[in-house]
């Protein structure tokens, strides 16, 4: 269950907008068992679960280092690396937090991040209105980057135009005897479920692009044959399949 609480009277009517968004409702008070809470403050916006005690964990992507040598902004990290030189516009069909696609605007692509969930869609609005409180921010991601909510599968067969890549970030149920995930993640495990058709994504992005980059755990079987290209993170990988349009 989705709450939506405003604890600042100038976001009263920007909570009923989102529960209108997401299907929830509006509350106030102690968070459920199986609740999940978008709680509005004054500067900033937090999700707050029945675990939350002082601070929720933080809509948007303030915290994303801005820095073009060795912050999150290098192109010489493995995600940068993987998008290749000659793309310029991103279809990112698993928005998420939308925190790769935040990072992918900020360095200099276009990117359409699609979520399917109404919930983490009606966030990724949030996130770019949040961004609105860092110039910084808000600079560096220069209206590069577009939300939509849908099934990406099916936008990108109506596109007009074609992505020089797809990019593909699906959730998977945690494998057995792991750790446990940190908070943002099990926040999302709790809001959506695992992406059982991210084989069908895969192979209907690699039917209309002629780039797919897959973002896979370091240990994490390929999503479908054998990669062309590989970039590795510490905890990652980038799977590259480049295939032309038939």
């Amino acid at each position: 269950m989705v709450t939506i609480e405003a604890r600042h009277p100038d976001r009263q009517l920007e909570a009923q907008t989102l529960a209108l968004r997401t299907g929830g409702t509006e509350a106030c008070g102690d968070v459920g068992l199986d609740e999940i809470r978008i709680v509005l403050l004054e500067d900033h916006a937090e999700i707050w679960d029945h675990t939350t005690r002082r601070h929720g964990l933080q809509v948007g992507w303030a915290q994303l280092d801005l820095r073009t040598g060795a912050g999150n902004l290098s192109h010489k990290q493995p995600l940068a690396r993987a998008m290749g030189k000659k793309v310029q516009t991103v279809f990112d069909a698993t928005g998420g937090w939308g925190h790769d696609a935040a990072l992918l605007s900020c360095m200099g692509w276009t990117v359409t991040v699609v979520e399917r969930h109404p919930v983490l869609a009606a966030l990724l609005n949030l996130s770019l209105t949040e961004a609105q409180r860092h110039a910084d921010l808000l600079a560096a991601i220069g209206g590069r980057l577009q939300v939509c909510q849908g099934e990406a599968a099916q936008l990108l067969t109506e596109l007009p135009w074609t992505p020089d890549c797809v990019y593909l970030d699906p959730m998977f149920d945690p494998r057995k005897g792991s750790a446990l995930p940190r908070k943002p993640a099990q926040l999302l495990q709790r809001i959506m479920k695992p992406d059982a058709d991210a084989t069908d994504l895969f192979n209907t992005a690699r039917a209309h692009c002629r780039r797919v980059v897959v973002k896979r755990p370091d240990d994490g079987e390929p999503l479908g044959a054998p990669p062309d290209l590989t970039f590795k993170g510490r905890l990652v990988r980038y799977d590259v399949y480049l295939q032309p349009i038939e």
